[in-house]
């Protein structure tokens, strides 16, 4: 009798250990929320940590990760299908132009998704956008530029239109140089994606080949540090690294290695914070998701010159 009576104590204080377990999760509310993630390539620095970033952040908010890297646009809409398909709460659109997978995401957004965008541009469909402020990290790094050539010469634009950041920071250089009557534009060339730096190496030798005489190119801007990068290798085996200057925008770590060299050409860039970025927009999603209204929908997270003077240590 009494095996039976302890049998049935136990019994009842499992019974009760499940109950009270369930009644917290009732009572906290807490859900699991599945967020889909997609990145615009892994070729830079910057979406590399964004990605690492944001799948770390989503997990320390107990959330679930559905992560994608896609290099082209259709297979970024194929990537976002997918996602909606199975069933993501939330889509957070790291780098390149979210206008331009549009059409899935205004679905996903019938459909009760959350949208945030992390340095992909802004529309009508996204809730909440994270980035740093690109025209004055444009305008910034344009401005050490004319600095460096001595507000004089004939300057290239390295760009690709096809990040909306980029046509942000190229937007703000031509509105800088447009104050200075001896700085002109001279030369452009759009860098490849996401195998910039050969591409970008081979542009700006046949630049240097068809202008070889000393003077002739004064400075390069660099949309973003890789494509300075590419550059600085031509201009370093042309032995033009004293007579051209480059700037850039990101803040790579390999961009500071370049920087260290005596007499190297690149010299400023303009370093972003992908890490702070990319939780910042995590964490708002969640905000969101948690049924919490933002004070501020667009959030800027600011960039920090760096010169030659003042390069982080790695």
């Amino acid at each position: 009798m009494k095996k039976l009576l302890l049998v049935f104590v136990i019994a009842m204080v499992a019974i009760t250990t499940v109950f009270a377990a369930g009644a917290q999760e009732v009572e906290t509310g807490k859900k699991v929320f599945t967020v889909g993630i997609n990145n615009f390539g892994q070729a830079n620095f910057f979406a590399r940590i964004g990605r690492e970033s944001m799948i770390d952040q989503i997990e320390k908010n107990g959330g679930k990760v559905i992560s994608t890297v896609t290099a082209d646009v259709p297979s970024r809409i194929a990537a976002i299908e997918n996602m909606i398909s199975q069933g993501v709460d939330a889509i957070i659109i790291e780098e390149g132009d979210i206008n331009q997978v549009a059409p899935p995401l205004i679905e996903a957004k019938k459909q009760g998704i959350i949208i945030g965008s992390m340095d992909a541009g802004d529309a009508d469909f996204v809730d909440v956008f994270v980035e740093s402020d690109n025209d004055q990290l444009g305008r910034a790094s344009a401005e050490a530029l004319m600095k460096a050539i001595g507000y004089k010469g004939k300057i290239v634009e390295i760009f690709n239109d096809a990040g909306s950041m980029i046509r942000v920071r190229k937007n703000a250089l031509h509105e800088v140089v447009a104050k200075y009557p001896d700085v002109t534009i001279e030369w452009g060339f759009v860098y490849a994606w996401p195998d910039y730096l050969s591409d970008v190496k081979a542009k700006m030798e046949a630049l240097i080949q068809a202008h070889p005489e000393k003077g002739a190119i004064a400075g390069v801007f660099a949309t973003f540090d890789g494509a300075g990068l590419g550059a600085a290798q031509a201009i370093w085996e042309a032995g033009l690294q004293d007579t051209i200057k480059i700037t850039g925008v990101d803040g790579d770590p390999e961009a500071y290695k370049e920087m260290r060299k005596p007499g190297s050409p690149f010299v400023a860039t303009l370093a972003q914070d992908p890490e702070t970025i990319a939780r910042t927009v995590v964490d708002r999603v969640f905000d969101l998701l948690n049924g919490k209204k933002l004070e501020d929908r667009h959030i800027y997270i600011p960039g920090i010159l760096i010169t030659q003077d003042n390069i982080p240590a790695l």
